[in-house]
């Protein structure tokens, strides 16, 4: 009787064992590849995903310690999603987990997102990145978001940046463009009823120079 339960506690430390080591194994079908940059505030929510909410700009003191699992991003760099295990390697993640982070961040950027970070390793493919493990000296270090840089995926939030401020700029000039558009087919209109004998020459420059003023 000893004997079976010696071989049972054995065989479900060997589970447990087992079940801890895969607990960061997510399958490559998830991660990301190609270009990406990070706006500032997703390397912001990187660092605190990689430090358990220890550091940088969002850093709080934590009630409980935790490990994180994953963090997904949408390619524009901005939308994100991250999970993070309070019971640290004790309990398993499942592919269902994956796929709800998935959806949260899709909703938020409205591209389909991949897996950034399986645990400490950033899983990423931009052609730099060799799967870099982040240690968590490096972390406590503050060199998080150095790191990112040296794999080339953020620049200080520039690239995030130049892109609103040229949307920002189109948005600007279409009402512009699109007011002298209507001035011009105006201009048409009062010329033609000109030309008809609709309206005087006097009446025809009245009428424009009231709408170019």
């Amino acid at each position: 009787m000893k004997k079976f339960l010696t071989y049972l506690i054995f065989s479900f430390l060997i589970i447990s064992i087992n079940t801890s080591s895969f607990a960061y194994v997510i399958s490559k079908h998830y991660w990301g590849k190609g270009p990406l940059k990070l706006s500032q505030n997703t390397a912001n929510v990187l660092e605190y995903y990689f430090s358990a909410g220890k550091m940088g700009k969002y850093a709080k003191e934590q009630k409980e310690y935790w490990t994180p699992f994953f963090f997904v991003i949408a390619p524009n760099g901005r939308g994100s999603e991250y999970y993070a295990n309070p019971h640290g390697q004790s309990a398993d993640i499942n592919p269902h987990y994956i796929g709800q982070a998935k959806i949260r961040c899709k909703k938020k950027s409205g591209q389909e997102c991949f897996v950034f970070a399986n645990g400490y390793k950033i899983v990423w493919q931009n052609g730099i990145n060799k799967k870099r493990r982040l240690t968590k000296k490096e972390i406590k270090a503050g060199k998080t978001l150095q790191i990112l840089q040296e794999l080339g995926f953020y620049d200080g939030g520039t690239t995030q940046t130049k892109k609103i401020e040229k949307k920002k700029t189109e948005k600007k000039k279409e009402p512009k463009k699109k007011m002298n558009e209507d001035i011009v087919n105006k201009l048409k209109e009062l010329n033609e009823l000109y030309k008809s004998g609709a309206l005087t020459k006097e009446e025809f420059e009245k009428a424009k120079k009231k709408l170019l003023n």
